[in-house]
């Protein structure tokens, strides 16, 4: 009887620890092409978020950015003097406060993101076309795993 390799055998554990070092190192690579000396790339990410959401709560910001609020405060405060966020009282609750994204706040964030875009283009349009493929089928595989749709 020949045995079968374990689930949590010494393969998953090194693809494991090789997969979690290249998302750590692409999701660095790709936080650096859109920081620049106006924008950091935690600012960028706030800046991202609230393009998504169309506004938030510094709270709610802090808790998406695994941040303390008074480090939240920091960055929406240099953020709203650079005039890409405003803040303004909530029209429910007064003792709130929302923030949303300035038109100017919004173009930073298509222009990073297209950013991104152009370099990881160029990095895939230098592999052929099989390459290519493989990369479209572990993208989807990627994304079954680690990003379920709900």
């Amino acid at each position: 009887m020949s045995e079968q390799p374990r689930a949590d055998g010494p393969d998953v554990h090194e693809l494991t620890a090789e997969l979690r070092r290249l998302l750590l190192v692409s999701s660095r690579i790709l936080r650096s092409h859109t920081a620049s000396d106006a924008v950091s790339a935690p600012q960028f990410s706030v800046l991202a978020y609230l393009e998504r959401a169309g506004e938030s709560t510094p709270g709610a910001l802090a808790e998406f950015e695994h941040v303390s609020p008074p480090v939240m405060t920091r960055i929406l405060g240099r953020l709203e003097e650079a005039g890409l966020v405003r803040r303004a009282a909530h029209p429910g609750d007064g003792r709130q406060v929302r923030v949303t994204l300035t038109e100017e706040g919004e173009q930073v964030v298509l222009a990073g993101r297209e950013q991104r875009d152009a370099w990881l283009r160029s990095r895939i349009e230098e592999v052929d076309p099989a390459e290519r493929e493989a990369l479209r089928e572990a993208t989807e595989l990627l994304r079954r795993i680690l990003a379920p749709r709900r």
